[in-house]
């Protein structure tokens, strides 16, 4: 008896093991179809000719979706990605099976974006940079620093983007089934900064720096060109999503404990929202009611994921709710 039940502990804490996976992010740096170089030259889609010699951006929000539709967010996670270094970041050790796509954001969301810089630690990625990756508190920090040289023919004028600004905090999901390697599940993106230039005149140098102009286009980029799947899929930016299935949120943020109202402004059979924290834990499910209103209350101090999704698994949108105090 003893043994038998030794035999079944073991098989147990197998099974469990093997339903763990570690997660990674990888990110191959490119310049159209060449591996990334900096000072090598290339040209983006209206002639410019550019090189690179700064760039630098932070990842943050990411969630996986896996499994028939299961939300997974990654807790606490920001990523400064700088194309002189590999990204291969480990995301976590999660239960997950098979991939189906991510969710993440280019930039720091707020309010973590208004925080200060001398509060962490030095090798957190939102620690002082040299050079500066933080604009100012009341800006927050360059969600995207890239430099370079340009020019019609030789590239010898300077151009400078820097994306920043709440209002440029884009979201995007990429449909990916992963791939593995020693480690464990990998999602693996290739990153096309020729891409980041798309439609932006630097024939004559361009210093863009802030919310406006080139330094948004530069942020506009980066969400809906300059990322694809391992299978070459591309990105579906949360502002496209909502164009044909929005979801309102409101009072949003809201009061710790207060009622909020969820509403779909199209008619969705069986559509449900699911409500997560940045843990990953299922605080509320529910289906969207005839109506397209739903109220939930309760929601204690923290944010939140919302997820709109189809009675298929299919993700509609995803969202932030805040709940102050």
């Amino acid at each position: 008896m003893k043994k038998t039940l030794s035999v079944i502990i073991v098989l147990t804490l197998s099974l469990s093991a093997f339903s763990q996976s570690n997660v990674y992010l990888k990110i191959n740096h490119m310049l159209g179809t060449s591996p990334f170089a900096f000072n090598s030259s290339t040209t983006n889609n209206i002639g410019d000719n550019f090189n690179v010699n700064r760039l630098e951006y932070y990842i943050s929000s990411i969630s996986i979706t896996h499994d028939g539709g299961t939300v997974t967010n990654v807790p606490s996670t920001w990523i400064l990605a700088n194309a002189s270094t590999e990204v291969y970041e480990l995301l976590g050790n999660y239960t997950i099976t098979s991939i189906e796509q991510v969710t993440f954001s280019i930039g720091v969301e707020t309010p973590t974006n208004h925080s200060d810089p001398s509060l962490m630690a030095v090798s957190h990625p939102l620690s002082p940079k040299s050079p500066s990756m933080h604009w100012g508190w009341s800006a927050g920090y360059r969600f995207i620093a890239m430099e370079g040289l340009s020019g019609t023919a030789t590239p010898d004028q300077t151009y400078q983007l820097h994306a920043l600004g709440d209002v440029n905090y884009f979201s995007q999901t990429i449909p990916t089934a992963g791939t593995t390697d020693a480690n464990g599940l990998v999602i693996e993106l290739n990153a096309d900064y020729e891409a980041a230039l798309k439609n932006i005149n630097t024939a004559s140098g361009v210093i863009s720096h802030g919310e406006v102009n080139e330094a948004k286009m530069t942020a506009e980029n980066f969400r809906d060109h300059v990322f694809t799947s391992l299978e070459g899929n591309s990105p579906v930016s949360i502002e496209k999503v909502e164009a044909t299935a929005p979801l309102s949120i409101y009072p949003n943020p809201a009061a710790n404990g207060s009622p909020v109202t969820f509403k779909v402004d199209q008619d969705l059979t069986n559509a449900s929202l699911q409500i997560t924290d940045l843990t990953g834990r299922i605080v509320s499910t529910a289906l969207i009611p005839r109506s397209n209103e739903l109220v939930i209350t309760g929601l204690q101090q923290g944010i939140y994921m919302v997820t709109l999704k189809l009675a298929s698994g299919e993700v509609i949108k995803t969202e932030k709710l805040f709940i102050t105090k």
